[in-house]
């Protein structure tokens, strides 16, 4: 079921709020503005709802400055690294927001602070945006729709679409804080990533075409453990970010959807499976969210964010997956977030 549980104004412009609940008693709150997930709300091994989202207390904090919290993120999900991208031999310069690089889509174009049309079809919401030719440099007209279900199985399903009417660069992600415990760090939670390399970056986070083989080392989730285990490693990148913010490359079977991660909390039960069809994630691990008064009062590795992408910078860089969508072509992937109690 999905209902319109909250309206509110800014600037003249009216955002919503919508609840989607399944049979069970499972919901997630979902707004217009920066098509974010506010909270999501599941099953503890004791059967007590327990919101997994960190995020703002109320709907219009998100207004204010905030590290992403639970929004759709694009044009391009994580970081084009110099302000700009060669396509089809044509440079095209980009809005830049951190550091001379362009991240989550800069500033003027970014998806997470603008008004999403929304309309309700069936049991799946979806939520409409078009971003102009040329916003924030990016080439196309680019239609995008997103769906969001919330299954009977407690899984929070998250479609992606998008069409250009020329090529471009496209690379959704959902960016939401996940913490499936009551604690006030995710240092007890087990991990797991199906991955065997990572994406090494820069001393400005930018990658530039390389792998890295992982097995073995402080950056590896491939046999589950908990995050507290390595988040303090002398290892240079983790020292680096003061604990995980790199894309992993996935170990992949195919181009379906497949299961990709999971997060364990003892204490709750509470364990999230991973399903994605795209060949990346990005791991960040809350590592400056300290004093930021949300929720509740959020510190450092309050939560972790499991980004599904295709590899940051990857217009710069042909040894990656391609992120360019054609003309005309269709962009379609699915990321689900699937929750279950362990007893």
């Amino acid at each position: 079921m999905i209902t319109k549980i909250y309206s509110y104004e800014k600037d003249g412009q009216a955002y919503d709020v919508y609840k989607l609940q399944n049979a069970q008693g499972a919901y997630a709150e979902i707004l217009t503005y920066g098509g974010r997930l506010h909270s999501l709300c599941v099953p503890d091994k004791n059967g007590d709802l327990l919101d997994v989202i960190v995020g703002c207390k109320r709907y219009e904090d998100y207004f204010e400055e905030n590290p992403y919290f639970g929004a759709t993120i694009g044009r391009y999900g994580n970081r084009i690294g110099g302000g700009g991208f060669t396509l089809n031999g044509t440079y095209y310069p980009i809005e830049t927001n951190e550091k001379g690089n362009t991240l989550h889509g800069g500033i003027q174009g970014a998806f997470n602070a603008k008004c999403w049309k929304a309309e309700v079809r069936g049991e799946t919401l979806v939520l409409s945006h078009t971003s102009p030719d040329g916003e924030s440099g990016f080439p196309g007209k680019l239609d995008v729709s997103v769906f969001f279900t919330m299954t009977d199985e407690n899984a929070l399903v998250i479609e992606y679409a998008a069409v250009s009417d020329k090529d471009t660069v496209c690379n959704l992600t959902n960016h939401s804080y996940f913490c499936v415990g009551r604690q006030d760090t995710v240092l007890d939670h087990e991990l797991m990533i199906k991955s065997r390399q990572m994406t090494p970056v820069d001393d400005e986070l930018i990658t530039h075409g390389e792998f890295m083989d992982i097995d073995g080392t402080p950056y590896s989730f491939y046999e589950g453990k908990l995050l507290g285990k390595d988040m303090f490693s002398n290892a240079k990148f983790i020292k680096q970010c003061n604990g995980y913010d790199f894309n992993y490359c996935l170990e992949r079977e195919g181009d379906g959807l497949e299961h990709f991660a999971y997060v364990y909390d003892r204490e709750s039960g509470i364990k999230m499976d991973c399903y994605t069809t795209l060949p990346g994630v990005q791991l960040y691990t809350a590592c400056s969210t300290g004093g930021f008064k949300g929720k509740k009062n959020y510190v450092n590795h309050c939560a972790l964010c499991l980004e599904t992408q295709c590899y940051p910078n990857s217009p710069n860089c042909p040894q990656y997956p391609t992120t360019t969508l054609k003309a005309g072509e269709k962009y379609n992937e699915t990321t689900v977030y699937k929750f279950s109690v362990v007893k």
